[in-house]
């Protein structure tokens, strides 16, 4: 397995995300997107130079014992159609 941090990700507002979406692919090979998905925000600004895992990963599990989460969006998540 290979690896590459990112150093210049697109952003939301400053801060790192990422995009959850469903799909389900057929045996025959035939995609169908879900229209709905959300994004999942860090709770805090993007700095490279930050070690702080809550800047660089948007998982739940880390940011809910963030103090600044939820201070952005509602549970650190946007909903999109």
């Amino acid at each position: 397995m290979v690896q590459k941090y990112i150093e210049k990700p697109f952003l939301y507002k400053t801060r790192k995300f990422d995009i959850r979406m469903w799909a389900v692919v057929t045996d025959d090979f035939r995609i169908y997107v879900f229209r709905e998905g959300y994004l999942r925000t860090s709770s805090s600004e993007y700095d490279l130079q930050n070690s702080n895992n809550n800047v660089h990963l948007t998982n739940q599990c880390l940011q809910k014992n963030d103090k600044t989460y939820g201070t952005h969006e509602e549970g650190n998540t946007l909903m999109f159609k």
